[in-house]
């Protein structure tokens, strides 16, 4: 009695077509896994700029007409702006939390700046910085290639620096217009108007 079986042909064929559908599927599955990587990436990049814009959206809500004294005791204005080789914007804002009820001011001065190509937030301890050092800087957003921020007057101009020339340390702008470029993912432009 002959017992039925396969061929080595018919083996080797089935061999050849079962290697062609794993390559197809392994091709792919590493499309969809390198697909999953680089939208992993522009998901984290767009949550941390979601956060830095939330946070300065929140930050300027708060903002307050009073010039502060620097370390030398010069005075600042109350909003701040340069724009030369990197973008600089400080502001007064009111709302420092003080959940232990200790007597001090519930005024904070905070610096947003440029630091190779690296938006950074520092914030000061106390509005009039008598100490240099008595502040915490944070890193918000990496790889930036720059940074614009506009200040819109009563008049309806937008300037780069502020205030303007011959205005009060007081005075602050209608609306910030933040404008960040960032290589890969391109402009995200941000419109705050503040509440004066």
């Amino acid at each position: 009695m002959k017992t039925k079986g396969f061929t080595l042909i018919e083996l080797l064929i089935s061999i050849s077509i079962l290697a062609i559908l794993l390559s197809l599927s392994y091709s792919g599955l590493n499309s969809v896994l390198i697909s999953h990587e680089r939208i992993s990436k522009q998901q984290e990049k767009f949550k941390k700029f979601n956060y830095t814009f939330n946070q300065l959206h929140t930050e300027l809500q708060h903002i307050v007409a009073r010039p502060v004294s620097d370390t030398y005791n010069n005075r600042l204005a109350a909003f701040f702006l340069s724009y030369s080789n990197d973008t600089e914007f400080s502001f007064t804002r009111a709302g420092r939390p003080n959940p232990s009820g200790l007597r001090r001011s519930s005024l904070q001065r905070l610096d947003y700046f440029m630091d190779n190509n690296t938006l950074k937030k520092r914030v000061w301890f106390a509005p009039d910085n008598s100490d240099i050092q008595s502040f915490k800087e944070e890193e918000l957003l990496k790889n930036i290639t720059e940074i614009k921020v506009e200040a819109l007057a009563d008049n309806g101009g937008w300037h780069t620096t502020w205030p303007p020339t011959g205005a009060p340390l007081d005075i602050l702008p209608k609306a910030i217009k933040l404008t960040i470029y960032e290589k890969d993912t391109g402009d995200f432009v941000q419109l705050i108007e503040l509440t004066r």
